[in-house]
């Protein structure tokens, strides 16, 4: 089992659930006392979810009809917010 100070799993808490998620248990300490313990749920990686995207376009067809939506295409505001990088 892996030990954290509370400290490092503020700012590594990203990497310390990817642990988690591959079935690592971390212990949480505060003055070298455990606090909390920090373990999968059990169902979140093996649950997959289907999502049915055919009502997504029944709900933007009787929202634009048969135009587009307003504005710009996230692709173009995405280039122009990135600039010459």
């Amino acid at each position: 089992m892996v030990s954290a100070t509370i400290r490092e799993v503020q700012h590594n808490l990203a990497a310390y659930v990817h642990r988690v998620e591959h079935g690592e248990e971390i212990e949480i300490r505060r003055r070298n006392k455990v606090v909390a313990r920090l373990v999968s749920s059990g169902d979140s990686a093996q649950t997959t979810r289907k999502i049915d995207w055919a009502e997504v376009g029944e709900r933007r067809r009787k929202l634009w009809g048969g135009k587009h939506a307003p504005g710009k295409p996230a692709s173009e505001i995405v280039y122009e917010s990135r600039g010459d990088r």
